[in-house]
């Protein structure tokens, strides 16, 4: 996802490092391009400013406790389509994860409209995905159905499989 506070790069990795990347990426539960962006955030972090240190660790932080949560949730039968946000309610009732949730886009959590919303809860769903090794639910013609919800912190959701 690009945006004004984004920069798309490109690289060439050489292959034994590539292949060592998306191992180190599966047995973290996550992309490989999400890994590659941790490391390389965790690589400058001493050169970014303090607000942007304490951002970056509590998203980590967060991501941590979803895929947490996502596990223990499947592990104790939780899985249905509706995986997610069954996850991001789980992390909503836990005050360590909803506290972070909120310092990271700098309001309450059931606020529409907060500008850091809409990518946090794009990852948040990807590490949830991730963390089981779920796939999106397919309509007929192959594409991912999603879910709409209000009264939430996420506004729409992929249904989940797992095949």
């Amino acid at each position: 996802m690009t945006s004004d506070t984004t920069t798309r790069v490109s690289l060439r990795l050489k292959n034994d490092v590539h292949q060592a990347i998306i191992k180190e990426a599966a047995a973290q539960g996550v992309e490989p391009a999400t890994y590659m962006q941790d490391v390389l955030e965790q690589a400058v972090i001493l050169h970014l400013p303090e607000d942007r240190k304490r951002e970056l660790k509590n998203t980590k932080d967060l991501f941590a406790l979803a895929q947490g949560e996502a596990r223990k949730v499947f592990a104790e039968g939780g899985f249905t389509e509706h995986f997610t946000l069954t996850v991001i309610q789980k992390l909503m009732a836990d005050s360590e994860a909803k506290t972070l949730y909120e310092e990271i886009i700098g309001t309450d959590a059931y606020t529409d409209g907060a500008e850091k919303k809409t990518p946090l809860n794009m990852y948040l769903g990807w590490y949830i995905k991730n963390a089981i090794c779920a796939q999106p639910l397919l309509d007929g013609s192959g594409k991912a159905r999603r879910a709409f919800v209000k009264n939430e912190p996420i506004k729409s959701y992929t249904l989940l499989t797992t095949l």
